[in-house]
């Protein structure tokens, strides 16, 4: 820290507005990140519930043909 008191008052302001357009920058991509893997965690929930919804299918199918068999004996 104390080597920047060697700095002329214009070469902190610059250094200043270089770290906050920088800073600006990062949150930028990091939000940009964050909505990419909410994006892909979405996808990976409807890819999830068409599975549930297909298991639950196979399982009401069962189940009739369960019923059925019963109520041939």
């Amino acid at each position: 820290m104390t080597e920047f008191k060697h700095y002329s008052t214009q070469t902190v302001r610059n250094l200043i507005e270089d770290t906050e357009s920088t800073l600006d920058q990062l949150k930028a991509e990091m939000q940009r990140r964050e909505e990419a893997e909410q994006e892909i965690e979405i996808e990976g929930l409807e890819k999830h519930m068409k599975s549930a919804e297909f298991s639950l299918r196979s399982i009401r199918e069962f189940l009739a043909f369960l019923v059925e068999e019963y109520r041939k004996e």
